[in-house]
């Protein structure tokens, strides 16, 4: 071979290389990197290997990154996690969020677990995950500690702007959104073969024995380019704002079992890249709140284990 078809052959497969790397930049793949290295800096477990069977399809999809922290209480453990899509978004399409005036209560960030339920209720809330996340706001909320988890102009459309083509944004809210309600199934699962567990239990092996499995999701999208908020002014003109994350609302997809339930909507947050150390180091804070709530999440773990505590009667004497 001459040199000069040696040359050549090194300059193709470096065109090659380059073609691949803008490839894998398209698709997100390095975004996912970056994002999963930025919460193990930051203390995070991480994992880019989790799957959820998505609910409608019955298909096996994954999920781009998980980060969690989690805390052991008495033999139970309590664990954050938070599924993170990761999405490419071309420079000059930048995702824009609709927003509404209208006003949501101070718990809106975890509607999708309360479904529809004050915190106040939480003992009759259907779901475990339920319950122990409304108590655990019970008690963040008196120790005014909220506002972690307020939501300031919440949207109810995001688009990706300047295409007629697939909507990437859309896309990207609902896979994120069904990722955390198979999440939200399976976990509701375990917590029913451990009430199995409980009711094959004889009185000397008591429920103190068994620990219970708490796991709450939040569901985050991170984009890699701009992202816009649009909304009406005070002289009805349409508005434009670049901002760095929002949160939108969308209807949770799973059926309930009463017909006559309202739809629950479910809160997905959506960032960019530019911001992710801001808001790693805002949902941080917010997760150890919750994890810190020991006295409510042991309040919790003391009401189920009391529905199976097997009475004692006369003939065991």
């Amino acid at each position: 071979m001459d040199n000069k078809a040696g040359g050549e052959k090194v300059i193709a497969q470096q065109e090659l290389s380059a073609r691949v790397k803008e490839w894998v930049e398209k698709q997100g793949y390095s975004l996912e990197m970056r994002v999963a290295k930025k919460f193990q800096e930051n203390g995070f477990t991480v994992s880019q290997f989790e799957h959820f069977v998505d609910q409608e399809s019955h298909s096996v999809r994954p999920v781009d990154v998980v980060a969690s922290l989690a805390k052991d209480i008495q033999k139970s453990r309590m664990v954050v996690k938070l599924y993170i899509e990761c999405k490419y978004s071309a420079k000059d399409k930048p995702w824009v969020i609709i927003v509404t005036s209208d006003k949501f209560d101070k718990f809106s960030f975890f509607s999708r677990v309360l479904k529809g339920q004050h915190p106040s209720n939480w003992s009759n809330i259907e779901t475990l995950q339920g319950r122990v996340v409304a108590k655990i706001i019970q008690a963040i909320d008196s120790n005014l500690g909220l506002d972690l988890f307020s939501i300031k102009n919440p949207g109810y459309v995001v688009a990706e702007s300047f295409t007629d083509q697939k909507d990437h944004a859309y896309e990207a809210i609902i896979q994120i959104s069904k990722s955390v309600e198979a999440h939200d199934i399976e976990t509701e699962e375990a917590y029913k073969q451990t009430l199995q567990m409980f009711d094959d239990l004889d009185q000397n092996s008591p429920p103190s024995d068994i620990g219970l499995f708490f796991s709450i999701a939040i569901p985050v999208v991170v984009i890699n380019g701009q992202l816009f908020e649009s909304y009406l002014g005070d002289k009805n003109e349409v508005e434009v704002l670049e901002i760095q994350s929002g949160m939108v609302f969308v209807p949770y997809r799973r059926h309930e079992t009463n017909p006559h339930s309202q739809v629950t909507l479910s809160p997905v947050t959506v960032v960019t890249e530019k911001h992710l150390d801001s808001y790693i180091s805002l949902i941080k804070q917010g997760i150890e709140s919750i994890l810190s709530q020991a006295e409510a999440i042991e309040d919790v773990i003391g009401f189920e284990k009391s529905k199976y505590i097997k009475p004692i009667s006369d003939t065991d004497f």
